[in-house]
């Protein structure tokens, strides 16, 4: 009797060890495969699939006087430790940069030709003279040089007013993938993308509605024709988003003009704890390498959900004195991760280059740095 007892104890405690067992490997299964939790007015953030990649634009712009509103729920609580907002931006035109490469390609061609005939060439070019190109590009110039040229910014507020603690900048139209020209080659061509800025976790109402905005203080971004496009998604009749068309690059002032159907593609990001890391190391390239021409550097990254890959480069002493990393290249949106280092667009000079990754909760990883000079 004292052993069948003995034995119906064991079988409980063995039960109720694996029980337990059972439970903690349940949750710590659910704490490392929590996902960032997503605020938009569609649940799946591909759904985003209108106007921004080709097609119809719908006249969904983002510019100077074209700032969109919408109204998101309250946050879920949750474990959070940092919050993003985001758009998905896609078919820029960068005009006023490609009319600048063509003023200088055509003052190159024609700037080493006798007199009469660079006029009469320049006239066929829908120049009035020569002289007129050298105009044409100081103008240009000066209109690149503004401090808010191509740049899209995004704010969160409980309310729809949005001051410059409430406003970020999100991104500029150079990163923004082109629209395609039917007589134009053009690099850069690609479908819209999702863009992404850090914001305090404070700014996210928990308890009451979330309106996020987006606009430009860009003044040449004035029209479908010249501006990038704000992806969409199939909507209802419910109002919830709005387009304000005085704002003059200023957050929006008001909810103006409603919008019913389609559904802007704005959104929330929340992530939890997590211990994800981003492992990056750059391959084929040598330490103190000349690099003359254009040259593909490819990283290798480990990690899961890379959301993209970027160079960057410092002209610091030595990598111990390294303070200023500045990107250069495109973006890599995904594999195979090669990013074209052009030595034409830098300073002859000597510099270090790393390689970055970041993936969908906003870990961000950093190949070794490498020296490497620059020779034109």
């Amino acid at each position: 009797m004292a052993s069948s007892k003995k034995s119906f104890w064991l079988i409980i405690l063995l039960f109720s060890f694996l029980l337990v067992n059972s439970f903690d490997a349940k949750d710590l299964t659910t704490s490392e495969n929590r996902y960032p939790v997503i605020i938009a007015e569609v649940e799946n953030l591909n759904d985003f699939a209108l106007f921004a990649t080709s097609g119809w634009d719908g006249n969904w712009y983002v510019g100077h006087n074209h700032a969109w509103v919408t109204k998101l729920p309250g946050a879920p609580q949750g474990n959070y430790v940092k919050a993003y907002l985001g758009a998905k931006l896609g078919r820029a035109k960068k005009v006023i940069r490609r009319q600048l490469e063509r003023s200088k390609n055509h003052f190159e061609r024609l700037k080493n030709l006798p007199q009469e005939k660079r006029e009469t060439s320049a006239k066929q070019l829908k120049y009035e003279s020569f002289k007129e190109i050298s105009k044409k590009i100081k103008a240009l110039e000066k209109k690149l040089s503004s401090p808010h040229s191509g740049k899209i910014y995004i704010g969160i507020n409980s309310s729809p007013r949005w001051d410059k603690k409430n406003s970020f900048f999100l991104v500029s139209e150079e990163d923004i993938p082109l629209e395609g020209d039917p007589e134009e080659a053009l690099e850069e061509v690609g479908e819209a993308r999702w863009f992404w800025v850090e914001i305090p976790l404070g700014l996210v109402s928990f308890d009451k509605e979330n309106y996020v905005a987006i606009w430009s203080p860009d003044e040449n971004l004035n029209s479908a024709q010249v501006s990038p496009i704000l992806a969409s998604a199939w909507g209802g009749k419910e109002v919830n988003t709005w387009l304000d068309q005085e704002s003059e690059g200023r957050p929006p002032t008001s909810l103006s003009r409603s919008v019913t159907i389609f559904e802007p593609a704005l959104a929330i990001k929340l992530v939890p704890f997590n211990e994800k890391r981003v492992f990056v190391e750059i391959l084929d390239v040598s330490d103190g390498e000349e690099i003359k021409e254009k040259r593909a550097i490819t990283a290798s990254v480990s990690g899961g959900d890379i959301v993209r890959v970027w160079l960057e480069i410092s002209d610091d002493e030595s990598t111990k004195k390294a303070k200023e990393w500045v990107r250069t290249g495109r973006l890599a949106f995904g594999a195979p991760y090669s990013i074209t280092l052009d030595p034409t667009k830098l300073a002859e000079s000597s510099y270090y280059l790393r390689a970055v990754a970041e993936d969908f909760w906003g870990n961000v990883g950093y190949s070794g740095s490498i020296k490497i000079s620059v020779k034109k």
